[in-house]
This record gives C-alpha cells, sequence and structure tokens, in this order.
C-alpha cells in the first residue's frame, strides 16, 4: 500500500515585495499551520518522509509541521520539482518517489493539488485553500503505478475549523 498526503502550504504573505518563491508565511498562516498539526496529528505522525517545495512558504509549513508534531527535521527534503503549479508536474515527481516509502506527504502549490484532487476524487472542489490536505491509499508497491489507479481511500481535512 501507497500513502501520499498533499498539503497546501499555509498562508503566504504579500506585504514584502518579494519574488514568488521568496515569501515568507504571514502570522495567520503560521497559526493555522500548527493548528493544523495539532488537529491532523495522527494522520501526519506516521510519514517517512516529506517532501516539500522549495518555496519559502512550503519549507516553512514543513518545519512547523514537524516542530509541532516532534517529527524528525531529517524527514524533510526540499525539491526543487515541487515549486510548480503544475499537476502534471507533480504527477512526474510521484513516479520517481523511492519505493521503499510507502507513506510520504508532499507540500506544495495550488492550482496543482486542485487538480490533482479533483483528478482522484469525485467530490470535486473548486480550491484547495491553505493548509489544507487531501490524502490517498493505493492499493500498489510502486509509486509510477499511483497515477493511473483509482484509490482505494480518499481523506481530507477541507471541512475543519481552522
Amino acid at each position: 500500500m501507497k500513502v501520499i498526503t498533499f498539503l497546501r502550504h499555509s498562508k503566504s504573505s504579500w506585504d514584502n515585495g518579494l519574488i514568488d518563491i521568496d515569501r515568507p508565511l504571514s502570522m495567520i498562516g503560521i497559526k493555522k499551520i500548527k493548528k493544523v498539526a495539532d488537529l491532523s496529528k495522527n494522520h501526519f505522525i506516521s510519514a517517512e518522509i516529506i517532501f516539500s517545495s522549495s518555496a519559502n512558504r512550503a519549507i516553512h509549513t514543513s518545519i512547523l509541521l514537524s516542530r509541532s508534531l516532534s517529527i524528525n527535521f531529517n524527514k524533510i527534503k526540499i525539491c526543487e520539482e515541487l515549486y510548480t503549479f503544475d499537476c502534471n508536474d507533480v504527477f512526474n515527481f510521484i513516479k520517481k518517489i523511492d519505493n521503499r516509502y510507502s507513506e510520504v506527504v508532499l507540500v506544495g502549490h495550488n492550482p496543482a493539488y486542485t487538480e490533482i484532487s479533483n483528478y482522484f476524487s469525485e467530490n470535486k472542489i473548486l480550491n484547495l485553500p491553505t493548509a489544507r490536505w487531501f490524502s490517498l491509499k493505493f492499493k500498489s508497491d510502486k509509486w509510477f503505478d499511483i497515477v493511473n489507479l483509482k484509490p482505494v481511500a480518499y481523506l481530507n481535512n477541507l471541512k475543519s475549523e481552522i
């Protein structure tokens, strides 16, 4: 079995006039991801690795999630390939994940994550909000195969009060 959780980075700040990749989390975003970590601790604690986009807001989200749940920082891997807004780029990344991992988290961006959720779920969403996640479970031993499979389980925190 393979379990993959897609976590959209928390709310970022537009105040500093920085280029997109360098934008930090806002104070609201910092509070939100800490609350998500607390409310979803049972879900994230079993992750073997957290792949994060190289964007500052995604890295900060990953660090706060890890710190809040006492997950070892060595489990965070920053990946330039995840600094993308295209679902096909994310699918290509997933196909290359090492099969020794069974439970992974990807911290990244919209619209890619909304499109991926809609690709795998019959319950379509218009937008995956910041600091929200969805998780898919597949009956497969190979990450390469999951793009063409139907998940056996779909979970999310879209209805949580954050």
